[in-house]
Parts: C-alpha cells; sequence; structure tokens
C-alpha cells in the first residue's frame, strides 16, 4: 500500500467536525450504505456541502437520510449529532408533514422556496417558534435521477423577532406621540414634513396628504418668515431653538403658537402647541396689574406685597418716596434691618413669623426710617392669600399706614389721662374724709351744713396748691414699688429696690412717680427689660446737706440692648428734668452709658 495515499475519502477533507463524524459514522447500517460504496454524485454534493459556510442538509435517498455541515449542526442544536444519518421524517417528528411534501416534491425533480416559513421546533427539548428562508433543490445522481433534496436552511427567527419588536415599539411609540397634548411634526434635512402626530394634524385641521411631503414653506407659506429663520438656526448649529409666533392658518383661524425646534439625527422634531387661551390671560394679567399699580400708587400709604416666605414682589410709590430707596428690598427681612427702627426689629420679624405659622393677619406698629434719617411710626397690617386648593399661603397683602402724629398725641394723652385720674382719686379720697369728718363732729344739721360748705371751700383752695405741689406725702419705698410693680413679673428677680423707708413730700412724691413711671416705659421699650436678661437696681438714702436732709436717689440699668445716646431729647427726658429739677428744686441727671440708662437725682426733703 502507498503511505502517501490518505486513509479518509478526499470529499470529507476539510470538512470540520460534521465532517469528521461523517467519516467515522457507520453508514453501513443504513440506507444509502458504506461511505466507499457511495456514488460520485453523492460524494460531490457532500464535500461541496461540507464547506459551505451557510447552513445545508442533503437529504438522500427515498428514506431522506439526513447528511448535513457544521453550521446545519448550530442549527439543529440539541439534536445534533442525533440527527446525523436518521431519517428526516423520523428526525423532525413535529415537522413530518412539511419534510414528506418535500421530499416528494424534490425527489420528483421540483424545487421549493420558503422564505420567513415559520414552523414549531424542539431543538432543545422545548417547543420554539422559528421563522426560516428554505431552498430545496433535487440532486441529480448517476442515473439522471433525483438521488436526494439538497436544503439550504437560514433561520431568520432573530431578524423576524427584531421586526416584530420594531413594529411593536413603533405601535406604541405612535400610541404615545399620538396621545400627546402637544402637537409634533418631523422635518428631514429638506426641511420636509415626513410625519405629525395626531394633535399636530388636529391643530392643521386639514387633511394628512396637504400637509406631509411637502417643505414648511409649501405647507405654511402665511408663516412668520423668522420661523423659517428659526429653523435653520437649529439645523445649523446643532442646538434647540425656540420660539412664540402669532400664525393665520390657512382655513383662517388666528393663533399664538409656542414653537420648539430640537436636531435629531440630520433633521428636526418640532413640537408646539396653541397658547392662544394663554397669550390672551398673560395680556389680560399685564392689563390688570397695571390697573393695580395705578390704583396702588394713588394710595396715601405705602402698599406692599410678598410672596409666601416674604420675598418682596411689590412695594408702591410711596415706599420710594418715604423711603428714598432707589429699588425694592428683596425681603421682608431686608425691611427690617435696612429701614425699621432697631428696636422694632425684633418685635416685628417674631410678629411675622407668627403669622405665618398661623396663617394669621400680621399686624405690628414700628419705626420706619425716612430718606431725611428721621423714624416715624407706621402700623402694618397685611393679610395671607391663601391657595384654594391646598390652603397654603402663596401671597401676603399689606399696607403700611403712617401713624406717628395719632400715635404721640395718644401717649400724651394717655399721659394727661393717667395725671389726671390720679389726682381726681386723690381729690375724691380727701372729699370724703372732710365730708365724713364734718358730720361725725357737728352738732346739728345747720352747724354741719355750715361747717361742711367751708371746708370744701378750704379743700378748694388747697386743691390749687396740692395740684402745684403733687398732693400729699407718702413713703418713698411704696412710691417706688407701687412705680414698678406694673413690671415685674412673677418668677423673675430684675428690679432690685434698695433703700430706707422716707417719707418725702407731696410734689417730690409725685415727681418721682412720674419720672419711675417714664423711667420703667422706656426701660421696657428700649433698656433692660426689652430682653430677658436685663436687671435694673434703684437705690435711694438721705444725706445731710448745709439747708437741711437731700434725698439722693439713683437708677441704674445693665444686661440690656446697648445703649446709645438720643440725638435728641424726647418727651420723657424733659419730663423728668422738669419734674425733678424744677419743682423739686433739685437736679436730676440722665447719662446713656453702653451699660445702660442711669438717672441720678438730688433733692431737698423739706
Amino acid at each position: 500500500m502507498d503511505i502517501r495515499t490518505p486513509h479518509h475519502p478526499d470529499f470529507l477533507r476539510d470538512g470540520g467536525e460534521t465532517g469528521a463524524l461523517i467519516r467515522h459514522y457507520d453508514w453501513a447500517s443504513t440506507p444509502i450504505g458504506a461511505i466507499s460504496d457511495w456514488p460520485q454524485s453523492l460524494r460531490t454534493t457532500v464535500g461541496l456541502m461540507l464547506r459551505s459556510p451557510i447552513p445545508m442538509v442533503l437529504l438522500w435517498g427515498g428514506h431522506g437520510v439526513m447528511i448535513y455541515n457544521d453550521p446545519y449542526s448550530v442549527f439543529a442544536a440539541g439534536r445534533h449529532p442525533r440527527l446525523l444519518g436518521s431519517n428526516v421524517l423520523e428526525g423532525w417528528p413535529e415537522v413530518a408533514d412539511f419534510n414528506a411534501h418535500v421530499m416528494k416534491v424534490g425527489m420528483a425533480g421540483g424545487t421549493l422556496s420558503f422564505r420567513d416559513q415559520e414552523l414549531t421546533l424542539y431543538r432543545k427539548g422545548v417547543p420554539e417558534q422559528v421563522w426560516m428562508n428554505l431552498d430545496y433543490s433535487p440532486v441529480i445522481d448517476e442515473s439522471g435521477q433525483p438521488g436526494g433534496v439538497l436544503a439550504i436552511v437560514v433561520e431568520t427567527t432573530d431578524r423576524i423577532t427584531m421586526e416584530a419588536a420594531l413594529r411593536d415599539s413603533e405601535t406604541r411609540l405612535r400610541g404615545v406621540l399620538d396621545g400627546m397634548g402637544e402637537s409634533l411634526a418631523l422635518m428631514d434635512r429638506d426641511f420636509r414634513i415626513i410625519d405629525m402626530n395626531a394633535e399636530a394634524l388636529r391643530l392643521e385641521g386639514r387633511p394628512r396628504q396637504e400637509v406631509i411631503g411637502k417643505t414648511h414653506w409649501e405647507a405654511h407659506p402665511d408663516a412668520d418668515p423668522a420661523l423659517g429663520e428659526m429653523f435653520r438656526q437649529a439645523m445649523a448649529t446643532g442646538t434647540p431653538v425656540q420660539m412664540k409666533h402669532r400664525y393665520a392658518w390657512p382655513h383662517g383661524r388666528v393663533s399664538w403658537i409656542a414653537m420648539h425646534a430640537y436636531p435629531v439625527g440630520e433633521g428636526l422634531a418640532v413640537f408646539y402647541g396653541d397658547v392662544t387661551e394663554q397669550v390672551e390671560a398673560e395680556e389680560r394679567l399685564r392689563e390688570s396689574e397695571e390697573r393695580l399699580r395705578l390704583m396702588a400708587d394713588a394710595v396715601p400709604q405705602i402698599v406692599w406685597v410678598t410672596d409666601a416666605e416674604g420675598k418682596t414682589e411689590f412695594f408702591n410709590r410711596q415706599w420710594f418716596e418715604y423711603t428714598g430707596a432707589t429699588e425694592k428690598p428683596d425681603s421682608a427681612t431686608q425691611v427690617a434691618s435696612d429701614f425699621v427702627h432697631s428696636d422694632d426689629q425684633a418685635a416685628t420679624m417674631h410678629a411675622f413669623e407668627d403669622a405665618r405659622r398661623n396663617q394669621s393677619i400680621f399686624e405690628v406698629e414700628h419705626r420706619i426710617r425716612s430718606k431725611a434719617g428721621e423714624y416715624r411710626w407706621f402700623l402694618v397690617r397685611a393679610e395671607p392669600y391663601c391657595d384654594p386648593r391646598t390652603g397654603e399661603i402663596v401671597r401676603w397683602f399689606g399696607v403700611s399706614i403712617d401713624i406717628h402724629d395719632r400715635r404721640i398725641a395718644e401717649e400724651h394723652q394717655q399721659l394727661l389721662i393717667n395725671e389726671l385720674n390720679h389726682r381726681v382719686k386723690n381729690t375724691l379720697a380727701t372729699v370724703q374724709s372732710v365730708a365724713s369728718q364734718t358730720l361725725r363732729n357737728a352738732n346739728s344739721t345747720a352747724q354741719a351744713k355750715e361747717a361742711l360748705e367751708a371746708r370744701l371751700f378750704a379743700l378748694s383752695r388747697a386743691h390749687d396748691v396740692l395740684t402745684r405741689e403733687n398732693w400729699e406725702s407718702a413713703d418713698l419705698y411704696d412710691i417706688v414699688e407701687q412705680a414698678v410693680a406694673p413690671y415685674s413679673s412673677r418668677g423673675e428677680d430684675r428690679l432690685h429696690l434698695e433703700g430706707a423707708r422716707v417719707r418725702v413730700p407731696p410734689r417730690m412724691a409725685l415727681a418721682l412717680a412720674m419720672a419711675l413711671q417714664e423711667l420703667a416705659t422706656n426701660a421696657v421699650k428700649y433698656g433692660a427689660l426689652s430682653n430677658e436678661a436685663g436687671v435694673i437696681r434703684i437705690a435711694w438714702g438721705v444725706q445731710q446737706g448745709e439747708s437741711g436732709p437731700r434725698l439722693h436717689l439713683k437708677w441704674e440699668e445693665s444686661g440690656g440692648p446697648t445703649v446709645r445716646s438720643p440725638l435728641r431729647r424726647g418727651f420723657g427726658s424733659r419730663l423728668i428734668e422738669r419734674s425733678l429739677s424744677q419743682d423739686l428744686d433739685g437736679t436730676a441727671q440722665i447719662v446713656f452709658p453702653a451699660t445702660g440708662v442711669v438717672c441720678i437725682v438730688d433733692a431737698p426733703l423739706t
């Protein structure tokens, strides 16, 4: 035997894995016999098939014995290699009828071709729905008759599945696009309209064929030229653009259209919608706001509007004329810090926070600095406007009313009323005492009448004196204690009284009471009692002077806000100086160190 002779048939050379299986298969047990007995037509066909990159299977003989290549083995999946050498009707029993028809046509010399043929196969033990392109041709043997059928099998399942998924996706996308409340049109690179959603066609108000396929300018010849330039800009720069324009539709309707164009691939996606109602509402709102501004500017008080958090939105002309500001402040906090008197800032913001928290009316009285640098009292009142759906505050509408003159008049009036009330009560007490003593000591009615009239005339004359000399003497400790009692809170130790029991004359009693009242009031407003940490010490004593005993009293505040000397003398300071210096023939000194107000009184007791 020639050692150069190959030990396997030449036609199986380079047949891959399946070629090796064919070489070692016991073909003698099959109807087509051993390989050595195969006719040349079978050998040639198998050799051609094994070297093909396309899945191919040869169904040889009347029994359709299966011989295939490596690509077909991949298609056969779990049935490979059992299919090799088997009867095609038995190898694929689930499609036996289909293959029987193939064998009948092919062995009769006919050909068959199927595109995307749908079949159900059990390649992996479970049913699979597959699609294939199938081409069947007869193989002519040495007798000139069909010896078998050659099948080219190309599975298209992935493509069919993908196309179905794509169709489903397109259907869903079309459903989404047609369900949009906004119009959408797609344009190609030549600005030709290639598609529109249902809302766009509804807005167009004309058949699809009158729009699709036309350029923007052909479909909308009356559109604003700036719109076409906007499309060109978006295409040239690759950046989105937008525009709101007025458009007269071909059917005569006029609308305001809001347009957004986005570059997509080589074309444009144009979203647009009818905003006529919005534009008209905005115009009505602008007119309404202008009317409101004119009305607000006509009001002789400060009118303002903020959002829910206090960010300012509007101030009328009176604000700028009074404060001299050229720009509106950003917020209520800035108003308080830049324009409200420092002593009123905390109370103002506290009242605003309370109103926000309780959704109630915001009301406070505070002093606002004018452009001349002076402070005037204003009554500030604001109503919250709440969202009817959520109940949350949306805005505050407020007014600041100048009450400076009224407040000063009220304070002066209250001072006079308090002084008059005190004097009337003392007068009534004196009258009661005179009447009681007169009636008790009289011997007869006539005598009582005569005595009472005389004493009342005397009281009348004494009243003038008491008015000038402040009624009657009193214990100084009681005077001080009663004067500051309204400002002492239970549980606090902020008022410290130090001094002996000293009787003071009527004029001094009233003068000191009035002075202490004024000092305590100022301490509550601006001094040691305006916070939670301040204290007041009131100390007094009697010292012997050259002309007799003198009262020395000192009012001293500490722990309160930092004190600054006032630019001008207020009514309170003048009252203290008048009562203590002039009426008592003594001295009264009020100083303003940073630690707290100090008032020192020195006056004779006689």
